[in-house]
C-alpha cells in the first residue's frame, strides 16, 4: 500500500516489488490498473512509477505504456517458456530463462530452441545447478550495449 507522501522513489519500490510478487503469483505481467488497484494508487501515478523505472532499466515498456519486460520475466510470449512445477513464465532470453529460477529458487524446466536451427533445446535447472553442460550460449551485443536497443539484444 501507498501513502501520499511517499517519495517516487519509496512508491517506485512498493511498485517494483508489486510487479514482481504479481508476475510470480499469476504467471504474467499485471496491467497498470491492476498496480493502481493493488497499490490504493491512481492509474496515471502508476504510469509515472512505470516511466521512471523504464528509464532506470528497470523495466522496458511497450508502446502503449503498459509492460513488455521486467527482467528476467518478458509480459509476452516469448521462445523462452520457462516451467517450475505448476508454474510458468516467459522470458526475453536464455540468459532471463536461467534467471528465472535462480531469483525464485526453485527447479525449472526451459523449453528454448536453437536461434539458427530452432531445434528444441530443453534445459532442467535442479537445486541451483544447470544439470546439462552441453552447448553454447550466444551474445551478440557485449552487456554493456544491450539498453542501446533492448529488442534487439
Amino acid at each position: 500500500m501507498t501513502t501520499p507522501r511517499q517519495s517516487p522513489e519509496t512508491y517506485d519500490a512498493h511498485l517494483r516489488q508489486a510487479i514482481y510478487r504479481h508476475f510470480i503469483r499469476e504467471g504474467r505481467a499485471p496491467k497498470v490498473a491492476e498496480m493502481a488497484k493493488a497499490l490504493s494508487s491512481t492509474v496515471p501515478k502508476v504510469r509515472a512509477g512505470f516511466e521512471r523505472l523504464a528509464q532506470s532499466h528497470a523495466l522496458v515498456l511497450q508502446e502503449n505504456g503498459e509492460l513488455w519486460r521486467a527482467a528476467p520475466f518478458s509480459a509476452v510470449p516469448t521462445a523462452f517458456p520457462v516451467r517450475a512445477g505448476k508454474s510458468s513464465w516467459y522470458s526475453n532470453c536464455i540468459w532471463d530463462a536461467l534467471g528465472i529460477p535462480a531469483m525464485l529458487h526453485r527447479n525449472a524446466q526451459i523449453l528454448a530452441a536453437c536461434g539458427c536451427c530452432n531445434h528444441e533445446m530443453v534445459l532442467e535447472v535442479k537445486n541451483g545447478r544447470l544439470l546439462a553442460q552441453k552447448g553454447i550460449i550466444h551474445f551478440a551485443v557485449p552487456a554493456r550495449h544491450w539498453y542501446q536497443d533492448i529488442v534487439f539484444t
